[in-house]
């Protein structure tokens, strides 16, 4: 079996565009990043299949372990995304080798549970269909701007929105009324 992985360090939307290229997100977090639960969102650590605590040696072994405790509780008050695998939080140590073992068997376990209960496939399909979406949303977005009457029309309407003169739904409501009514006449 191929496996490619995705390492992306980003924080903000982007993570939800990440879940959706993967069959497996793992949630990498440092005991010393400042990474305490507090500070990260929600969303990431529900999209999570497994969280990695990372740097778990020496004097942030004990910071590490905090961190595991901290989402592995968490984990069980959120909503799994998946009926047959709940997420597992772990620690492994770069520096020492550690934990990297049970790393790939959680990965493989993770694996082996979804193609099994073909829940796999399912996401796989759930994703083609993102993605249809996401392709649509760009053309669309590209051809309505490429299109000359509207091209001509939005410095002038990003102008007024940026100066407050008028909102951004009235800025784009003007735009689609203009790209609609010169299809028309085509």
């Amino acid at each position: 079996m191929p496996i490619s992985f995705v390492f992306y360090t980003g924080v903000g939307q982007s993570e939800f565009a990440v879940a959706d290229m993967v069959d497996m997100f793992i949630l990498f977090i440092s005991p010393a990043g400042g990474d305490e639960l507090q500070g990260i969102k929600r969303g990431i650590i529900e999209m999570a299949d497994l969280v990695v605590v990372t740097k778990a040696d020496g004097e942030l072994l004990v910071p590490a372990r905090k961190i595991q405790a901290e989402y592995t509780s968490a984990l069980k008050l959120l909503r799994n995304q998946s009926k047959s695998w709940k997420p597992k939080v772990m620690r492994v140590s770069s520096k020492y080798g550690e934990g990297f073992t049970n790393l790939w068997e959680k990965m493989t376990e993770f694996h082996t549970t979804l193609v099994t209960t073909g829940e796999l496939q399912l996401k796989r399909q759930r994703q083609q269909k993102v993605w249809m979406w996401n392709m649509i949303q760009e053309r669309v977005t590209e051809y309505l701007c490429n299109h000359p009457a509207v091209r001509n029309q939005i410095p002038n309407l990003e102008e007024k929105v940026v100066r407050g003169d008028i909102t951004p739904g009235l800025a784009a409501d003007i735009l689609l009324r203009t790209f609609s009514e010169k299809k028309q006449i085509l």
